[in-house]
């Protein structure tokens, strides 16, 4: 199974953390740039792989990606074009989150503790 951390550019993996928890939208250009600049195979195996969580159909629809566009994302095909690049990033920023477990380490409003996350 690919990991989103080994498509993306070192420097993005290290600061992700960091980046997360003072979102700008200098980190939303760095994770497009991060894609962009990521090999297509390395991109589409590790998209693949994502969806074939059990769970994967539920992440995607949480992070508000439309149907029509979550199944355009399952074949792993156009992850870059200008329609695929923002879900793409979603779902990039999520598998980070993840894999580097930011998501223990962000602080979170307490009037927001009783929504799942």
């Amino acid at each position: 199974m690919l990991k989103m951390i080994d498509v993306l550019e070192q420097n993005l993996v290290q600061n992700f953390t960091h980046s997360l928890n003072t979102h700008t939208s200098q980190f939303d250009e760095l994770v497009n740039q991060g894609i962009l600049n990521s090999s297509d195979s390395a991109l589409e195996k590790a998209m693949i792989s994502f969806f074939n969580r059990a769970d994967a159909i539920e992440l995607a629809q949480a992070l508000d990606i439309p149907a029509e566009r979550i199944q355009i994302l399952k074949t792993g095909i156009a992850l870059k074009d200008d329609q695929s690049l923002a879900d793409t990033a979603k779902i990039v920023t999520l598998c980070l989150a993840l894999e580097t477990d930011s998501l223990t380490q962000l602080d979170i409003s307490d009037c927001l503790k009783d929504f799942p996350i």
